[in-house]
């Protein structure tokens, strides 16, 4: 399985900024293949915010516009999604209790273990840095085409 950030889905949708071109290749090769991808219901409320957000795009869409870009791709794109589920606190918690570990990278802990539980083996994003340590799958950015060093 294969799954995309928030980051990916925003710039595909975002013919302003310099990744809109390779994120929506990125994009439109995971709806031209649905069944190999499954992403989690927390990149679908980022995108959401991040889509009305004045700090983040030029031009925020209203909120029925966010919503229906992002009911799209949950329910028209063909693509899996998924949860985080009480059971996953045991593999959080590994990174949560390691003293090491910084707090702001909480959120990107609880995806990549909701995204690993489910089965995904590849991530698309363009914040490598922040994933690729976790060590859960491999780390793509399609974007820059940066490979992440560190794979289960």
């Amino acid at each position: 399985m294969k799954s995309l950030d928030t980051n990916i889905l925003l710039y595909s949708l975002n013919a302003d900024c310099p990744e809109y071109d390779k994120s929506r290749e990125c994009v439109d090769a995971a709806l031209a293949e649905p069944d190999n991808f499954i992403i989690a219901e927390q990149v679908f409320l980022e995108l959401y915010s991040l889509l009305r957000n004045p700090k983040v795009m030029e031009k925020p869409l209203k909120a029925d516009q966010a919503f229906d870009a992002v009911r799209f791709f949950r329910e028209s794109s063909g693509w899996e999604h998924c949860v985080f589920e009480s059971s996953f606190f045991e593999t959080l918690s590994r990174f949560l209790g390691d003293p090491l570990f910084p707090a702001r990278r909480t959120f990107d802990a609880i995806l990549a273990v909701t995204l690993s539980l489910n089965g995904v083996r590849t991530f698309y994003t363009r914040n490598v840095k922040d994933f690729k340590d976790i060590g859960l799958f491999k780390v793509v950015d399609p974007v820059g085409l940066v490979y992440a060093a560190n794979e289960p």
